[in-house]
């Protein structure tokens, strides 16, 4: 019996670890920071707008997800 690419490919695919999630709000700072740079650098004034709005959003998305997983951790106060 011969071992075909297939094979070796699923044995390789299945021993790789998993991605580590990204925490709290990372991925949409990650493109807060994206939009940010693309509306730094665009030559047009109405594109650069709309991207440093969508900036904007994100990292507001950002925040929030990051306020509300702190506020679901136990706090100092929450310790016996």
């Amino acid at each position: 019996m011969t071992s075909t690419n297939n094979d070796t490919a699923a044995v390789v695919t299945s021993a790789a670890p998993a991605p580590l999630p990204r925490s709290g709000g990372a991925w949409a700072r990650d493109l807060g920071d994206q939009y940010s740079k693309i509306a730094r650098t665009s030559t047009n004034p109405q594109q650069a707008e709309a991207n440093a709005a969508a900036a904007r959003t994100y990292y507001d998305i950002a925040d929030r997800v990051d306020r509300a997983i702190s506020d679901d951790q136990p706090g100092e106060g929450d310790k016996p």
